[in-house]
C-alpha cells in the first residue's frame, strides 16, 4: 500500500547514483507522460539539475526496494511520497509492466498521487484528466517543474491560444542566443494542434540550439531519437518553451522559516 507523509526525514536519504541518472537518457516513453519524462532527462543535461535528481529522488535506507520522491506541496513545503521498486502498487499494474525504468515509475507515481491529492493541475488539465487513466497524465511541463524542482521555470507561450511560435519570435530568439551561448540548460518545447512525428500536444527535449547553422535538435521520448530542424521549422510547429538554465537551479542559501 502506498504511504505518503507530510515531512521529510533527512536522516533516511540515499541519492539515486549518476548510472540511474544516465538511465533516463535510454528510457522511453509509455501512456501520455512525455511532459515529465522530457523533464527528467533533460535536467540529466546540467549540473544543477543531476543535483535536483539527486535530492529529489532518493533510494530509502530502509528498506532499499522502496524509492522516495519528493514533490513541494503548493505551500513550499516538500512532501514524500514512497514508492516499490518491485511488488506493483494496487491501481498501476499496468505502469509496472511496460514501464522498466523504476525512476521514471516512482516519479510517475508519485505525480498521480500528488495530483489526486492536492488537484494543484491548471483548470483545463484536470477536466482532461477525467477520460483519462493516471493522474500523472495531461500536464503542463511548467507546473511539474515547480512540483519537482521548486523553482518557477521560464515559459514562452505554454497558456497563450497560439498555433505556434511564430508570434513570440523575437522572444525565442533572444532565448535561443542565451542557449546558444550557454550550453548548461534544461528545456522542453511542445507542440499544440500541429503535428510533429504525428502527434498533436506532445512534449520533446529542447536538446540544442546551433544559430550559426540556423537549427535546433529537438528529442521525443517515443522513438528516443534526436531531430534536427531549421529554426523556421520549430517556430512554425511548436506552441511553447519551458525550461531553465542551470544557473537558475542553483542551490540557494538556507533562509529559516519565520
Amino acid at each position: 500500500m502506498l504511504k505518503l507523509w507530510n515531512s521529510v526525514n533527512l536522516s533516511f536519504r540515499g541519492p539515486i547514483s549518476d548510472k540511474d541518472i544516465d538511465s533516463l537518457e535510454h528510457a522511453k516513453q509509455h501512456f501520455s507522460d512525455c511532459y515529465l519524462m522530457s523533464t527528467l532527462e533533460t535536467l540529466s543535461h546540467t549540473p544543477n539539475g543531476r543535483r535536483v535528481l539527486k535530492e529529489q529522488i532518493q533510494y530509502d535506507n530502509g528498506n532499499p526496494d522502496v524509492i522516495n520522491c519528493y514533490l513541494y506541496k503548493p505551500g513550499g513545503d516538500k512532501e514524500r511520497f514512497s514508492i516499490p521498486s518491485s511488488g506493483a502498487v494496487k491501481g498501476y499494474e499496468k505502469l509496472y509492466s511496460v514501464q522498466n525504468n523504476k525512476i521514471v515509475r516512482s516519479v510517475d507515481i508519485s505525480v498521480a498521487e500528488y495530483e489526486k491529492k492536492y488537484q494543484a493541475k491548471p483548470l483545463i488539465c484536470r477536466i482532461t484528466d477525467n477520460f483519462k487513466t493516471y493522474a500523472f497524465e495531461n500536464n503542463l511541463p511548467s507546473h511539474f517543474m515547480k512540483v519537482f524542482t521548486g523553482v518557477e521555470p521560464r515559459v514562452i507561450a505554454e497558456k497563450d491560444f497560439n498555433l505556434d511560435l511564430n508570434g513570440y519570435r523575437a522572444e525565442v530568439m533572444e532565448l535561443f542566443k542565451q542557449m546558444d551561448k550557454e550550453k548548461n540548460h534544461s528545456f522542453v518545447i511542445g507542440t499544440g494542434v500541429k503535428m510533429l512525428d504525428g502527434r498533436t500536444w506532445h512534449v520533446y527535449i529542447l536538446e540544442d540550439v546551433n544559430l550559426e547553422k540556423g537549427t535546433v535538435t529537438v528529442k521525443e521520448k517515443r522513438a528516443n531519437k534526436p531531430k534536427v530542424m531549421s529554426i523556421d521549422t520549430a517556430l512554425n510547429t511548436f506552441k511553447y518553451i519551458a525550461g531553465y538554465f542551470d544557473s537558475d537551479l542553483a542551490k540557494k542559501e538556507f533562509q529559516p522559516q519565520k
